[in-house]
């Protein structure tokens, strides 16, 4: 039995093309890339499902991609890029700042860090919702920031910059990701659907955009789950059912 791997997940843009929305910030990261000024720490802030984690992960596998084209974009054929796609990077490092909150948990960071890389070029650490780590385990991470090898670099990510503390944010180079319109968000979940071969109705799509709120993951999921309710055609009417609305 194969494992159903959610549509969220499914079309995660895995180029910098493909992110919706964030053109600024595509632009500023392409361009540390080609002019070689890539910073130590970066932090990523924005509501949930507007690509925070995306594109810390693009930034990471661009930075030790062994074949990056000549428009910056990870060529997701080497090794390198193949193991960030699989989660099995030894030199991209992703923690969750939820379960690993605690000072002793930067502290194993703090030790690791001072470690060459595997086959990649920089060793890099994601921190996801890294707002919730204690006050403690930021200043515990602070020594790092403050003088890192040269070798590593950091990316976090967070819905709630107003946690983090100033000490912290004043040694990244902050990006405020933006929500994401319903137009985007009709043109992806169009795109979904005719990849999968599935028919939804105009009214219904864009209830479903509505309904995201900015979040394009919400969308993908929400989509996702009207799937496997209705086997047909998708109309306003049976979203409707579906939401209680």
């Amino acid at each position: 039995m194969t494992t159903y791997q959610g549509l969220a997940k499914k079309y995660r843009p895995q180029k910098f093309s493909e992110v919706f929305q964030q053109d600024p910030i595509v632009q500023t990261i392409k361009n540390a890339l080609r002019l070689n000024r890539v910073g130590h720490a970066y932090l990523f802030c924005g509501t949930r499902g507007t690509g925070k984690t995306t594109l810390a992960r693009l930034f990471a596998k661009a930075l030790n991609c062994q074949n990056l084209s000549d428009e910056q974009e990870p060529c997701n054929t080497c090794p390198s890029c193949k193991e960030v796609v699989s989660g099995h990077s030894l030199d991209v490092i992703e923690v969750d700042g939820a379960s690993n909150r605690g000072i002793d948990d930067i502290r194993n960071l703090n030790e690791t860090v001072g470690y060459a890389s595997s086959s990649g070029k920089y060793k890099i650490y994601i921190i996801d919702e890294v707002h919730m780590l204690t006050k403690e385990a930021f200043n515990a991470l602070l020594k790092t920031l403050e003088e890192p090898p040269e070798h590593v670099i950091f990316f976090f990510a967070t819905t709630e910059p107003h946690k983090v503390l100033p000490t912290i944010i004043s040694r990244c180079q902050r990006f405020d990701l933006k929500r994401i319109t319903p137009e985007k968000i009709l043109e992806k979940l169009k795109q979904i659907l005719q990849d999968l071969g599935f028919q939804a109705e105009e009214d219904a799509l864009h209830l479903i955009a509505a309904y995201a709120d900015g979040s394009l993951r919400d969308a993908e999921s929400l989509l996702d789950r009207l799937l496997c309710f209705h086997e047909e055609e998708i109309t306003a009417e049976k979203l409707s059912e579906t939401l209680g609305l």
